[in-house]
């Protein structure tokens, strides 16, 4: 087995706890693998308002230190001071996207780094969950032409689970094969540049870092962390991952509420039995 240099770590659903806490053994086994050289690499579905406090409580804050947010749509330094990987929703394909959801009644949201931008004045509950969660100021403007100013990532559709279930079967075939479209909670539904996903973003940037395929690993939860699951050398499930994950995944460790990321940051990275 090669040794891990690089741990790509989803949040939501893996890192954190569902009180939304980083346990102590966490924080613990991700300060050890730090210190011993691995690259910590926290990836995840949010933008970098949303990962500010994460890093900051694992002490991840550095110009050699690393973070994939937007689900892989950008991976820079995690003290912003250099990107080294930027994947955005083109433009045509944000215009599918919007007409989609115009059609679906869905409310829809595009993401830079700093905000969300909406044509929608009415917002439903899920919105004000999702983007207060990330730490994500909302902006209501008044047109497409404003819109296309904005230098976003992605552009996401938020509401009720069973209602994006059903959106989800709806989107053409042809806008599902051009963007990737996946889902990161049970009440979003994302649509990227088809070359920005978790995996790709950990790919390049552990060749950037001079590191291997296989000398990677990540810990994933979510439909969201399929791509990085596949192409870590060691792909690992959390126990409270939906079967996706646990069919993709090389192995499985324990849940998010029983230190899953800690305990297998010690068994494969550190070696601790």
């Amino acid at each position: 087995m090669q040794n891990i240099k690089l741990i790509s770590i989803d949040i939501d659903g893996t890192l954190l706890n569902d009180s939304r806490e980083i346990t102590p053994a966490v924080k613990a086994a991700v300060t050890e693998a730090s210190e011993k050289g691995i690259y910590v690499v926290i990836t995840t579905g949010r933008p970098a308002t949303g990962v500010k406090q994460v890093l900051s409580d694992l002490g991840l804050v550095s110009d050699h230190q690393y973070v994939i947010t937007h689900n892989g749509g950008m991976a820079q330094t995690t003290n912003h001071s250099k990107k080294v990987y930027h994947e955005s929703l083109p433009w045509d394909l944000f215009e599918e996207a919007e007409k989609f959801a115009q059609a679906q009644g869905a409310y829809l949201q595009i993401e830079s780094d700093e905000y969300a931008y909406t044509l929608d004045r009415e917002q439903n509950v899920f919105v004000a969950q999702e983007n207060y969660v990330v730490q994500l100021p909302l902006k209501v403007v008044d047109s497409l032409a404003d819109m296309k100013k904005v230098p976003f990532v992605k552009a996401m559709l938020i509401g009720d689970k069973d209602f994006m279930d059903q959106v989800q079967a709806r989107v053409p075939k042809d806008l599902d094969e051009a963007a990737n479209v996946v889902r990161s909670t049970p009440n979003n539904l994302e649509f990227m540049n088809k070359d920005a996903s978790k995996g790709a973003a950990m790919l390049a940037l552990a060749e950037q870092l001079g590191i291997q395929p296989e000398e990677t690993m990540a810990i994933g939860d979510q439909e969201n962390d399929v791509t990085m699951i596949r192409q870590a050398g060691i792909g690992v499930a959390m126990g409270n991952a939906v079967p996706m994950i646990k069919e993709a995944a090389d192995v499985e460790t324990t849940d998010n509420n029983h230190d899953g990321v800690a305990n297998a940051i010690l068994k494969y990275a550190l070696r601790q039995s």
